[in-house]
């Protein structure tokens, strides 16, 4: 019942945008960080490569013809996708991997790969399969809006995808505003990967902060000398040892399977501050990690209505620590 209701939620979500017209205008041109980009007529068939621009194509009304598998569920769509997932004869690509002659064989007339790491060399051969667009800020950098925008601009409804971006800002602002416990809380938004001997720190670059960001909550000192000391990345290593420079209320981690256990065996995990006052937030289920981290206009409305009572409850249990 409850995979019902979050099924209609996204389908009210989808039919209470815009309504869309026929894509006009073609051919269209595209600017990006690899060039420029001409779309000659309307695209049929679309393939998307990287992370969730499959989302934005959906939420524009478009289906793809093929777009990335995911390992979270048993049939490879993610769940805000399933719902405009009519064609189940839809290609899943392998993840982190371009097969080009797989693509060349799907006969595609667009691709997209905006939050991707497709580079130049890449690009020119997908280019030789058909229009290609990438990203415009760099490469995994494109936040929801940007992937949003850019495939709004390939598929010829640009307006559309502006309206999109405007609605889903207003949503995530009003979502902030039902948990005033949030404003100006400070975050570290990281993750642990088996082996390392320390934490993965996401910086404001990263579409995870910006959103938080967005919603009014702040960064803290570490991130923000991480930030200067990594120009143009999106993350940054942090060593156990240092963990006493997390000074922030909360600290939310995305764990692959059984990282989780093994980041929480480290003594010094338990030695960082908002792990000590309550203000530690551990997303381990898959659609927890990937709508928050995979953000999209599809993503944000299904997986935020969740992740923001956590964060709350987080920042509450701080206050009290801090109030004893």
């Amino acid at each position: 019942m409850r995979r019902l209701l979050i099924l209609a939620h996204l389908l009210i979500w989808a039919a209470a945008g815009p309504v869309y017209a026929e894509p006009a205008g073609f051919p269209v041109t595209v600017q990006h960080a690899l060039g420029t980009t001409t779309v000659s007529s309307p695209p049929k068939r679309i393939v998307t490569i990287g992370w969730s621009v499959q989302d934005a194509v959906f939420a524009l009304g478009f289906a793809p013809v093929a777009m990335p598998k995911h390992d979270m569920t048993d049939d490879g769509i993610l769940p805000w996708d399933a719902p405009f997932v009519t064609d189940r004869n839809i290609t899943l690509l392998e993840p982190g991997l371009i097969d080009f002659e797989e693509i060349a064989a799907l006969r595609p007339d667009l691709i997209l790969a905006v939050r991707s790491g497709v580079d130049a060399v890449s690009f020119q051969r997908l280019s030789r399969i058909a229009s290609t667009v990438v990203y415009q800020s760099g490469p995994w950098l494109a936040g929801w809006q940007e992937q949003t925008l850019v495939a709004g601009a390939a598929l010829g409804v640009a307006d559309q995808a502006k309206a999109l971006v405007e609605k889903t800002g207003d949503f995530l602002k009003d979502l902030g505003g039902r948990y005033p416990v949030l404003k100006d809380r400070t975050f570290v938004f990281g993750t642990y990967f088996n082996g390392a001997s320390g934490i993965v720190v996401y910086l404001p670059a990263d579409p995870r902060v910006a959103a938080l960001n967005a919603l009014g909550m702040k960064n803290p000192v570490v991130v923000e000398e991480l930030a200067a000391a990594n120009p143009g990345k999106f993350s940054a290593s942090l060593s156990f040892e240092q963990s006493d420079r997390i000074d922030a209320d909360l600290l939310v981690m995305w764990y692959g399977e059984g990282t989780r256990e093994a980041a929480e065996a480290q003594p010094l995990f338990h030695t960082i501050a908002p792990v000590r006052q309550g203000g530690y937030v551990a997303l381990d289920d898959p659609a927890s990690v990937w709508s928050t981290s995979a953000l999209s206009v599809l993503s944000i409305p299904y997986g935020f209505p969740r992740f923001m009572p956590r964060l709350a409850e987080a920042a509450e249990r701080v206050a009290r620590h801090r109030s004893e």
